[in-house]
C-alpha cells in the first residue's frame, strides 16, 4: 500500500509558522505493471482519475482540515486506469487484467465449438441447452483479432506512431516472432510429421481432418513455417497443417502492417471521440455486410478471413484512441459496465437468432454470426473502463493464467481432437457414441488446457525469453 501525504500546521498570533500538527493520509492501492508477454496485474486504484493524454497527471485534493486550505497532490497516471506508453519514460505500460481473462475465454469458445465437430451426438447432448453458443464459437477468433489491434495499439502508439523509424519497426517485429513463432512452430513441425506419418502408413489417402488436404511438400513447409500459407488462399481449408492456425498467418500479416497502421492512428488520435468510435465501428462492419451480398453466390467464404483480420485488427486499434482518451469517472465506469452487459446479451442473441436459420434459407446461419462482429470494439471499449463482478472475474488469478495460455491452448487443441477422431475410426472400442468415446471427449477437453500449460511453462515463455534477449 502507498500514501499519499498531506501536513496541516498550525499560525502563531504572529504570522509564523509552528510545527506541523496533523498529517491528513490518503491510502493509495498499488497496481503492477505486467510485460505484455506476462498478463497478471491487481485491480486498479479507486483513486486518482486519469487526465486524458499519456504521461499526465491528476491533481487530487486531500481532505480539508480545520481552518486550512487543502493540499494538492500529484497523482501519477499509474495509480490510475492502465494508459498508454508514456513517450517520455518509453516504459512500457501496465496489463488491462480483464482483457486478458478474456483471453481465455475467448480460446475455451473456440475449443468447445471445435470439440462438436467430434463424430457422434455425445457432445452435442451435453451441450445442447447453449448448442448456439458453441456453434458460435468462430466469433472467438473476432474476438481475438479485435483485441490484437488494441493491444499493439496501446503498446506500441507512442513509440512508432510519432515518425517511421527502421529500428523501432525491426524491434517490434522482433517481438512478435518471439512471441508467436516459436510455440507455432513447434506445434506445426510435431503436427505436420503426424500427417506425414498418416500419408505413409494411412491406407485411405487423409493427411488431415480438412477439405481439401493441406500440401506436405517442400514448399507446403515452407509456407507453413515462413507463417505465410493464407496470403495466397481464398480459404481457410487445406492451408495449414494444423487448421486453426490459419489465424496466426493472418495475424503475422497484420503485424507487417502495424509500422505503417500505427502511422495513421498517431495522427488521428485527437479527432472527436464520436468520430473514432463509428469509425471503429465501421472498420469491424465488412465481415458482418458481405456475406448478406454475396449470400447464395457460393462466394460468401470467399476471402472473408482477409475481411476478419483487416477489419478487426484495425477496428482495436480506433478502439484503443477511444479508450485512451475516456475520462475515468464513476459515471463513464458505471455505464461502461452497463455497455458490457448490454453488448454481451446482444451476442448471445444473435447466436441463437443465428442457429435458428432454416437450412434453406439465403444466408445460412454460418454467415449470420458475423453480425456480431461490429459490437465487438464497443464491447472491448467498455471492458477497457468497466468495474464490477464481471471484470472482477475476469480478472481472477485463474482467468489470468488463462488468458497466458490462451495462446497455446488454441494451437494444442485440434491436434489432439484430430487424433482423438483417427482413433475413434481405428479403434472399434472408441467408436462414436461408444461409452468409451463418451468418456474419452471431457479428458481431451482436460487435457487440451493442461498441454497448452505445459507448453507455455516449457516452450513458449522459454524460447520468448531466449529470442528477446539476444
Amino acid at each position: 500500500m502507498g500514501t499519499l501525504t498531506s501536513l496541516t500546521s498550525r499560525t502563531r498570533a504572529d504570522g509564523s509558522v509552528a510545527e506541523p500538527a496533523r498529517v491528513s493520509t490518503l491510502r493509495t492501492t498499488p497496481l503492477v505493471a505486467v510485460p505484455l508477454s506476462s498478463a497478471e496485474a491487481l485491480a486498479p486504484s479507486p483513486v486518482g482519475f486519469r487526465t486524458p493524454g499519456a504521461g499526465s497527471g491528476t491533481v487530487l485534493p486531500l481532505p480539508r482540515t480545520r481552518g486550512t486550505s487543502p493540499t494538492p497532490a500529484v497523482v501519477p497516471p499509474a495509480a490510475g486506469r492502465p494508459t498508454g506508453t508514456d513517450p517520455a519514460s518509453g516504459t512500457k505500460p501496465q496489463d488491462i487484467a480483464q482483457l486478458t481473462g478474456l483471453r481465455f475465454v475467448a480460446a475455451v469458445w473456440v475449443l468447445l465449438l471445435h470439440a462438436s465437430y467430434i463424430p457422434g451426438d455425445v457432445f452435442s447432448r451435453w451441450t445442447a441447452p447453449i448448442a448456439p453458443l458453441v456453434a458460435a464459437g468462430p466469433l472467438g477468433v473476432d474476438l481475438f483479432f479485435v483485441l490484437s489491434g488494441l493491444v499493439l495499439t496501446r503498446s506500441y502508439l507512442a513509440r512508432m506512431g510519432t515518425r517511421p523509424s527502421v529500428g523501432g519497426t525491426a524491434r517490434f517485429l522482433r517481438a512478435r516472432i518471439a512471441r508467436v513463432w516459436p510455440l507455432y512452430a513447434a506445434v506445426t513441425v510435431a503436427f505436420g510429421c503426424w500427417c506425414a506419418a498418416r500419408l505413409v502408413f494411412g491406407r485411405d489417402g487423409i493427411v488431415a481432418w480438412q477439405t481439401p488436404q493441406p500440401s506436405l511438400g517442400p514448399l507446403g513447409w515452407i509456407r507453413q513455417l515462413t507463417m505465410t500459407q493464407m496470403w495466397t488462399s481464398s480459404g481457410i481449408e487445406g492451408v495449414s497443417f494444423v487448421l486453426p492456425a490459419w489465424s496466426v498467418s493472418a495475424e503475422w500479416l497484420a503485424y507487417l502492417c502495424f509500422p505503417l497502421l500505427v502511422l495513421g492512428a498517431w495522427r488521428i488520435r485527437s479527432w472527436p471521440l464520436p468520430v473514432l468510435s463509428v469509425l471503429a465501428v465501421l472498420a469491424a462492419s465488412p465481415v458482418a455486410v458481405v456475406p448478406f451480398l454475396t449470400a447464395g453466390s457460393g462466394e460468401s467464404g470467399a476471402w472473408v478471413w482477409l475481411l476478419r483480420i483487416a477489419g478487426g485488427f484495425t477496428a482495436g486499434m480506433l478502439t484503443w484512441l477511444v479508450v485512451d482518451r475516456l475520462p475515468r469517472t464513476p459515471v463513464v465506469e458505471l455505464w461502461a459496465g452497463r455497455l458490457v452487459l448490454a453488448v454481451l446479451a446482444e451476442t448471445v442473441l444473435v447466436a441463437y437468432w443465428a442457429a435458428s436459420a432454416p437450412a434453406t434459407a439465403s444466408v445460412p446461419a454460418a454467415d449470420r454470426l458475423w453480425l456480431a462482429v461490429p459490437m465487438f470494439p464497443v464491447l472491448l471499449g467498455a471492458l477497457c473502463v468497466a468495474r464490477g463482478r464481471l471484470v472482477d472475474w475476469l480478472s481472477s488469478p485463474r482467468l489470468q493464467h488463462g488468458g497466458r495460455i490462451s495462446y497455446a491452448i488454441y494451437l494444442v487443441h485440434f491436434p489432439l481432437i484430430e487424433i482423438t477422431v483417427v482413433a475413434m475410426t481405428r479403434f472399434p472400442a472408441l467408436a462414436p457414441n461408444s461409452s468409451l468415446a463418451a468418456l474419452a471427449i471431457p479428458h481431451v477437453l482436460v487435457a487440451s488446457v493442461l498441454l497448452a500449460h505445459l507448453a507455455y511453462r516449457w516452450i513458449e515463455e522459454p524460447a520468448r525469453g531466449a529470442l528477446t534477449r539476444r
